[in-house]
C-alpha cells in the first residue's frame, strides 16, 4: 500500500464514527486499541469494533483535522461533537501493517476534559450518558 491508501484508512476509521459503519474500517487482525480511559488494551477486530461503534452511538459530527503517515506509523487530529453537544479535539497515535490498522492510541486534548470531567467517561462508557 501506499500513502494515499493508508490515509484513506485513516479517514475511514474517524468518518465511521459519524456513521457509527466501522464495516469498511480496515483493522489489521492483529488490531490493539489503547483505551483512553484506563491502561486496559482492547484486541481484536471484534472487540475494537464493538467498543467504537457504542462510542459512535454518541457522536454527531466529525471533523478530521490532518492526516500525517510516515509508514508504518501516522497521526491524525480530529474532532467528533457528542449527541449532547460537546466538541471534543483527539490526537489519534496509529502503526499500520499491510493489513491496516494495527495499533490505534486516541488522546484527548484536555480542554473539554477540564470543564466536565465525568463526562467524557459518561460518553465513552455509556454508563449515566
Amino acid at each position: 500500500m501506499d500513502k494515499e491508501e493508508y490515509r484513506h484508512i485513516i479517514d475511514n476509521y474517524f468518518r465511521a464514527f459519524g456513521t457509527g459503519d466501522f464495516s469498511e474500517v480496515q483493522f489489521s487482525s492483529k488490531i490493539q486499541f489503547l483505551s483512553p480511559i484506563s491502561e486496559r488494551t482492547i484486541n481484536g477486530t471484534k472487540d475494537v469494533s464493538h467498543f467504537v461503534s457504542g462510542v459512535a452511538t454518541r457522536v454527531s459530527e466529525v471533523n478530521v483535522l490532518s492526516i500525517t503517515i510516515e509508514y508504518p506509523r501516522a497521526s491524525g487530529v480530529w474532532q467528533m461533537k457528542t449527541t449532547k453537544g460537546t466538541l471534543y479535539t483527539l490526537h489519534n497515535f496509529f502503526r499500520l501493517d499491510e493489513e491496516g490498522l494495527v495499533y490505534i492510541w486516541p488522546m484527548f486534548d484536555p480542554k473539554a476534559v477540564i470543564d466536565n470531567p465525568a463526562g467524557l467517561i459518561q460518553w465513552l462508557t455509556g454508563n449515566g450518558y
